[in-house]
This record gives structure tokens, sequence and C-alpha cells, in this order.
């Protein structure tokens, strides 16, 4: 028993491909967006690293040829109520180095020191333009909510330091 499988015409197939087409070009663009916002946001989370007390990663514990440039942990237990569900089943720690560039980090050694580091792009282990993104949004809202707090620690800071230098004026010795 042969059964029949209806193909579609000629015209409708080229219409179909150019849909996908069509689609498959609005993806690409869409991903390019993303992906400027995000270096857009990782250059402010950067800024942003004392407000969101990123812990910064200790050189010994990256790979020799990544020793040179300063990492801080775009992840940790205190930013795990902004974490994603895509953040969460990252295998790896989501990094910014000094270059304002995110990178993942994967695949530890025994004594916690890491062996790869690799630079992310849409879809480097599982994590799409869109997710990182909405995490990164995450962060800097959290950021934002974050520095009135800072900003009045400084001040009280700034305030210790104006009433310890009244106690340091110079004055003539007494014998």
């Amino acid at each position: 028993m042969q059964q029949t499988v209806e193909a579609p015409t000629p015209e409708a197939l080229a219409d179909l491909v150019a849909r996908c087409a069509q689609i498959n070009r609005y993806t690409t663009q869409l991903t390019a967006v993303e992906e400027t916002r995000i270096a857009a946001l990782s250059a402010g989370i950067l800024t942003m690293r004392g407000v969101l007390d990123l812990p910064e990663i200790k050189s010994e514990r990256l790979p020799a040829r990544q020793r040179r440039i300063g990492h801080w942990a775009l992840m940790g237990h205190h930013l795990s109520d902004v974490a994603t569900p895509a953040i969460r089943h990252l295998h790896g720690t989501l990094a910014v180095d000094e270059h304002e560039q995110v990178k993942i980090l994967s695949n530890r050694t025994w004594r916690g020191a890491w062996r790869d580091i690799t630079l992310w792009r849409d879809g480097v282990h599982g994590l799409s333009a869109h997710d990182l993104m909405e995490y990164l949004a995450a962060l800097t809202t959290l950021a934002q909510d974050r520095a009135p707090d800072s900003a009045r620690e400084l001040l009280v800071r700034s305030k210790s330091a104006a009433a310890a230098e009244l106690l340091t004026t110079a004055r003539p010795r007494m014998r």
C-alpha cells in the first residue's frame, strides 16, 4: 500500500523559502542588537562592580594567559535573587573582565582553578543573547536599587575623614 504525499507547488515552496529567509535574517539582526546591548550593559556593570559587590577572581585561579587582567564574578550567593533560570543552569561562572568583556569560566580543577575561559557569544555554553541580556538588565536594576545605600555609606566615611582632619591639623608641639 502506497501513501500519497502532497508536494507544494513551486510557487508555494518559493513563498515558504522566502518567508523562512526573512525569519532567519530578522533573527540574525535581533541577535546583533542584543549583543550590542550586552556590550553596553557589561561596560556599565564593570563600573557598578563596587555597588554590586562583585568579587574579584584571584589571578591564580585563572589560566596563565588570562592572569594579566582583572576579572570579576557576575554570579554569587549575594546575587542569587536576580539570577534567571538560564544563569542558574549555566555550568561554570559568568565573569566580566577589565576590558568589559563577558566570559564564561568553566572546567574547574580539583584545586579550584578554572581551566577554560570562553569569550561569550550567542549560544556559547547554551547561554543565548536574550538570556544574558535579561540577567545583565536585572543586575543593572539591582545596582540602581543599591546605589543610594552605597552613596550614604560614602557620605558617612567622608564626614568621618573630615572630622579626623580637624584632629590632625598641625599645631605647635607641647614639651
